[in-house]
């Protein structure tokens, strides 16, 4: 079994490429905690694994303008978005089967979500076991949900933007190994792993912050977007570019609707989440940033600079990637081994960092 890339597989000295020319080992290094240092987070912004990732989600942006969410049972012939799916929709029953504990004095954590994510940790492993499963995809994804903690962090029962990166590496994963997606007609499945699977995602996602009151691990974080998520941002500006919805009107909608099932675009759809989790005040003054982006004219200027907000402040910031468990497919050869944080300050993966007082993003001054 070979490695897949995105852009089409051509084989090169026992690698596979893609068609810009970036090679990955065919048989990946497995994934170790080795972005605890400042200087590891900018080693692997050259990778070719980095690269070929960041290549992906460009090219899944660029692929998902104009389309809606895909919601509703999936009826399509892949395997791996098939057994992705029952996934978290398992995970979604799985939640009735560990009620909260009594807890008096506490707003953030309930302790019961520890035990949910034992459940999840002991039963994951089983929906890769098919032999439709490329014999090297669970030593590569399972890392990525488990040890990275994809559905948030049990000890600090907390969920945040690090955790959410690490659960659309995993599904990038699947494309390398050759499990979803491919060339030609194909690579509709990449697109649907974010229109439909990452959708089930962030329903999973915010049903566990709502019911265990996961505390937000970025709380404002570096750039003061969202406590809990980035990508929905980045993926639903890129929806709506060239339409007819502005992103005024995408603010005010999201008050509006009864149903995540109402809503076509990943952006909305996380206004409408911040709404259940935010009250009591003026979103002007709650989240300042978004405020201003729905300000502007257009999504143009407003998703060119979520890309480079995500590279600055995403994966360039190593309080969020440092609890990523990275592997071959997503670094490349020469995979470093784990190492040891520069500082003795560790919030985690998401974890918080200071703000500069800032309530505009950098490109909407």
């Amino acid at each position: 079994m070979t490695a897949q890339p995105p852009d089409g597989p051509m084989q090169k000295n026992g690698e596979s490429s893609t068609s810009r020319g970036i090679y990955l080992p065919t048989d990946p290094a497995p994934p170790r905690p080795c972005l605890t240092t400042d200087s590891a987070v900018a080693r692997w912004h050259t990778s070719p694994g980095f690269r070929a990732f960041w290549g992906w989600i460009k090219r899944r942006s660029e692929r998902i303008k104009g389309k809606e969410i895909l919601r509703g049972d999936y009826e399509g012939g892949n395997e791996g978005i098939k057994t992705l799916m029952d996934m978290l929709n398992r995970m979604m029953d799985w939640i009735d089967e560990v009620p909260n504990q009594p807890q008096s004095n506490q707003r953030f954590g309930n302790l019961a979500f520890r035990t949910y994510i034992k459940l999840v940790e002991e039963r994951i492993p089983s929906f890769f076991t098919s032999p439709s499963v490329p014999y090297t995809l669970p030593a590569q994804i399972l890392p990525l949900l488990l040890n990275s903690h994809a559905f948030g962090h049990p000890v600090r029962i907390d969920y945040g933007t690090g955790h959410e990166l690490a659960f659309v590496m995993g599904l990038y994963t699947c494309v390398i190994s050759g499990w979803i997606g491919g060339e030609g007609e194909k690579e509709n499945e990449e697109d649907e792993l974010i229109l439909r699977v990452f959708a089930r995602y962030l329903d999973l996602t915010t049903l566990l912050q709502k019911t265990y009151r996961l505390e937000p691990a970025g709380s404002h974080g570096v750039w003061g977007l969202d406590d809990y998520c980035f990508l929905p941002y980045l993926f639903g500006s890129a929806q709506l570019l060239d339409g007819s919805l502005t992103p005024t009107q995408s603010l005010s909608l999201a008050s509006t609707y009864q149903s995540v099932l109402e809503i076509k675009d990943f952006y909305t759809l996380s206004l409408y989440h911040l709404s259940l989790f935010k009250s009591g005040a003026a979103f002007s003054e709650h989240s300042p940033l978004l405020w201003s982006l729905s300000q502007m004219k257009d999504w143009v200027k407003i998703h060119g600079g979520l890309r480079k907000m995500f590279m600055a402040e995403v994966v360039g910031k190593k309080v969020v990637v440092q609890g990523l468990w990275i592997g071959g497919w997503l670094w490349g050869d020469d995979l470093p081994e784990s190492t040891q944080r520069d500082d003795v300050v560790s919030t985690g993966i998401g974890g918080r960092a200071g703000l500069d007082g800032t309530t505009k993003a950098p490109w909407a001054r």
